[in-house]
């Protein structure tokens, strides 16, 4: 039974990977166009957000991998392949087609509008995407090996 539950939960874990960098993505544009306290509230919150998902995250690994698959290799590789396909698809989709601001003199990068209008508020907010970005890496990819490499007997 718990081999047919196997491709909806690398669904999941796909949709985890890329949808997870995406949103946090769109999060930071979004805090981006704030300002004063309300800039302030909004990091506090993408912040939160970040917690919550570095500590909820590897719980919800644990509760699957370890008490429905019995950390057993199949399972752990192939979700480990879907989360690396997951954050794979995200660069691959802003390769494709990158985050640009079109106007009448053409288009520019996202990025560097965001520098021009304000370098700190980048440097502030590109911080926590980096860190949505480890954090969706490990625990999709890296904490399943790792749960099953310290569960070997030694």
């Amino acid at each position: 039974m718990k081999f047919f539950l196997t491709p909806f939960t690398m669904i999941i874990w796909f949709l985890v990977s890329y949808l997870g960098v995406y949103l946090g993505l769109a999060l930071v544009l979004w805090v981006f166009s704030l300002s004063g306290i309300l800039l302030v509230i909004g990091y506090s919150f993408l912040i939160a957000g970040i917690s919550a998902l570095v500590l909820s995250l590897p719980a919800l690994i644990n509760f699957v991998i370890l008490k429905l698959y019995n950390l057993s290799w199949f399972s752990i590789i192939f979700h480990s392949l879907a989360g690396i396909l997951g954050v794979l698809c995200f660069y691959y989709s802003m390769h494709l087609s990158p985050l640009q601001l079109f106007s009448n003199n053409g288009s520019t990068s996202i990025l560097q509008t965001l520098w021009q209008t304000s370098s700190f508020k980048t440097i502030l907010l590109m911080l926590p995407f980096i860190g949505i970005h480890l954090c969706l890496i490990y625990t999709g990819i890296f904490n399943p090996i790792a749960m099953k490499l310290h569960q070997l007997p030694k």
